[in-house]
């Protein structure tokens, strides 16, 4: 019974999001407004849910309790299908725990936390570089909701739909397309209850050791800023910006890894650069998994590893443009 439910909450993302692909004429000024609402209700609303989340091959049916308010923003998912796990956020640190022991929480095939859509408070960030449209109305989990369309002006970003409660401004769909217009992630609450206050053993910590869910290895380990380095990366996309640069040592054979992110607001690259010692690279060419696009090369030795959720032509741009300088520089 539950297959068949979750089946048909598929079929319903897909023959929704066809539907509802050429409605009303756009209005630049509602939308934005309609996403600062958004933002809004994210972070303060008290919630508990059940969604479908889908990406590439990969299924999920999960359930979600959220909590806003002076505590501070917190949130606890529950698979409803395939292994048993959980997810605790709150106070700027991840929880995960597994009834599987073989199971990476933050596994290659669920590299995150799909929920909610990482949109940055200060939208102004990426009007340069995506447009706020309106794309008509349609009913997710029973309520009436607003359709927000991001659209990026060129080709190094995907975009976004976005199915809005036109009561509360909260996203009950979304859907990420790549640069054809496809969708490559899909999200939708099929239940979707308000509630005035959420009991804090909802967010009590499962017995686990703290986690990642972005699957980053940098973030997964304890990393250092880096303050000089040998590694240029000239002629990235334009609007991507680096956010953060560190140095990180794996446990078992203490090879030093180096690990950038670029960041445009919405999308998020990493580039992971390790010396190979011999050893083969581990990627060469491109890789696709669902909204995951990765690009692997060799430059003087080292493996160089961009990763991320952005059309293939980006994550390869950038891993073209990495060289290694004959001089130590700040970065």
């Amino acid at each position: 019974m539950k297959q068949t439910l979750i089946h048909g909450a598929i079929l319903a993302l897909a023959v929704g999001y066809w539907s509802a692909a050429g409605a009303t004429p756009p209005d630049t000024a509602s939308a934005r407004q309609w996403l600062e609402r958004m933002i809004q209700a994210t972070q303060t609303l008290n919630y508990e849910g059940v969604f479908i989340y889908v990406q590439g091959p990969h299924i999920e049916a999960m359930r979600i309790v959220h909590g806003g308010g002076p505590e501070g923003e917190r949130q606890r998912l529950f698979s409803l299908s395939g292994p048993s796990r959980e997810i605790v956020v709150a106070n700027n640190s991840v929880i995960c725990r597994s009834a599987d022991p073989q199971a990476n929480p933050a596994g290659d095939h669920y590299p995150r936390s799909p929920f909610p859509v990482s949109i940055p408070s200060e939208l102004g960030r990426l009007e340069g570089h995506y447009d706020f449209t309106l794309l008509g109305e349609d009913r997710v989990a029973g309520l009436d909701t607003q359709i927000i369309a991001i659209q990026p002006r060129d080709h190094w970003r995907f975009g976004y739909r976005l199915w809005l409660d036109r009561n509360t401004g909260m996203v009950l769909r979304s859907a990420l397309l790549d640069e054809k217009g496809h969708p490559v992630e899909q999200l939708m609450f099929t239940d979707f209850q308000i509630k005035p206050q959420i009991d804090e053993a909802e967010f009590k910590a499962p017995a686990a050791s703290p986690a990642n869910p972005t699957g980053d290895p940098a973030q997964a380990t304890s990393g250092e800023p880096v303050t000089q380095s040998f590694w240029r990366v000239e002629q990235i996309p334009a609007g991507f910006a680096q956010v953060l640069h560190n140095r990180f040592a794996k446990t078992a054979d203490r090879r030093q890894t180096e690990h950038l992110v670029f960041a445009d607001g919405l999308a998020t690259i990493s580039v992971f650069l390790e010396k190979l010692d011999g050893t083969p690279a581990l990627l060469q060419g491109a890789s696709q998994l669902g909204s995951m696009n990765a690009f692997g090369t060799t430059v003087e030795g080292y493996q160089v590893l961009v990763v991320g959720e952005a059309p293939a032509a980006t994550v390869a741009r950038i891993a073209t443009a990495i060289h290694r300088a004959d001089e130590v520089a700040k970065p």
